[in-house]
């Protein structure tokens, strides 16, 4: 009879043991996914592109009819191994890393910017948005990857 309960005890702790192992597991993923979001920076707080990935240097002057559109890309470590191609129509910009910011200046009116990871390993799509420039109003756009790797492109108050 003892020996019985000895036998049931030590297959027991097995069971237990693995019922402890999933739980700390699942802790720890939930853990890094909250982890994996990216956090919004300011326009002062981000570094802007290095000219190397500028793609359309036409557009860092500001010219007659034209307006300031900033695109600034979140910081954080989602995303952070791959660069995130800008357009503004069909036309590349700059390649952003996170934490960097590109000024260019458009022409006035609406324009279709466009932003998608520029390697085919990262994911992420694209995401697309629609932006009025006027003369009078600097526009903002932020890119942010979300905690399933999407991207999204945003407007921005700061």
């Amino acid at each position: 009879m003892e020996e019985n309960k000895m036998n049931t005890v030590a297959k027991s702790r097995p069971v237990a043991l693995a019922g402890q192992i999933v739980r700390l597991l699942v802790i720890v993923m939930a853990l890094s996914l909250a982890a994996c979001a990216t956090t919004p920076i300011a326009i002062d707080q981000a570094l802007s592109v290095p000219s190397s990935r500028i793609l359309a240097p036409q557009l860092l002057a500001p010219a007659q009819y034209t307006g300031s559109l900033i695109i600034k890309r979140d910081g954080g470590f989602m995303g952070s191994a791959c660069a995130i191609r800008v357009f503004v129509g069909a036309l590349p910009v700059a390649d952003l890393a996170p934490s960097e910011k590109v000024e260019i200046y458009v022409p006035l009116g609406e324009h279709v910017v466009a932003a998608t990871s520029i390697s085919s390993f990262c994911g992420g799509g694209v995401s697309e948005a629609a932006v009025v420039i006027s003369p009078e109003r600097q526009r903002i756009l932020r890119i942010a990857s979300g905690q399933s790797g999407d991207i999204h492109l945003q407007p921005s108050a700061f």
